[in-house]
């Protein structure tokens, strides 16, 4: 292996370990109680050293943000492919769903990120490029989702399936795009209530799984012809 190829290789092993040291903190004690001297010291270097690699802790938190992201979109689009008939919007509530309830942690930093709270003007390079990808997997999820929505209209109201059955299939006077973004805007609340809808819920001992099961059954039917 020449030199420069495994200089380049302990720079990315060393930048792994600045993650998942900021990783752990931010999991085990929340962002805004996490600085880089934290990190620093979790994963044993000084925090010159971690500036080489972060400008600073919103950048760590980018690149941890992706982490989540990318493992979200790989169940996203197993699941969806995986999906019979027109059971991908299902598909995709219960996907979003369960991989918050496996990776809870992840749940925390996205939201930080889909709130707006870091500015992305203006980032540097690392960070630039991490956010962009971030941007990226979410509009591939969009993408294919939307895919299958217009699948849906294009066949009609009613399609037989592989064994003969009878399916509903999506209304074909519904905009697509508008559909897509209908479908992805009730999984963002569904995953992250209001207060004044959390403190409902929660009045009427009503689970967040109830309601995602609810919330999706209903946005099915929106869709469809009956």
């Amino acid at each position: 292996m020449a030199i420069s190829d495994r200089k380049k290789r302990e720079k990315e092993q060393r930048r792994q370990s600045i993650i998942d040291a900021a990783e752990k903190l931010f999991f085990e004690k929340g962002y805004d109680n996490v600085t880089m001297n934290d990190i620093a010291k979790e994963v044993e270097l000084n925090r010159a050293t971690i500036y080489l690699y972060f400008e600073n802790k919103e950048a760590v938190c980018f690149a941890v943000i992706l982490r989540g992201v990318s493992l979200l979109n790989k169940m996203v689009k197993d699941n969806v492919r995986k999906a019979i008939d027109n059971q991908s919007i299902k598909a995709m509530g219960r996907t979003y769903y369960t991989f918050f309830q496996v990776y809870p942690h992840y749940f925390q930093v996205y939201t930080l990120f889909q709130s707006g709270r870091f500015e992305l003007i203006g980032l540097r390079a690392q960070a630039f490029r991490d956010v962009r990808e971030i941007i990226r997997l979410q509009k591939e999820i969009f993408e294919l989702l939307h895919l299958h929505i217009k699948d849906g209209i294009k066949k009609g109201s009613y399609r037989m399936n592989v064994d003969g059955i009878k399916r509903e299939g999506l209304r074909q006077d519904i905009d697509s795009f508008y559909a897509t973004c209908l479908v992805i805007s009730t999984i963002e609340s569904m995953l992250n209530p209001p207060p004044v809808l959390e403190k409902e819920l929660k009045d009427r001992d009503i689970s967040k799984y109830q309601f995602e099961a609810v919330l999706m059954h209903f946005v099915n039917r929106l869709l469809r012809d009956s």
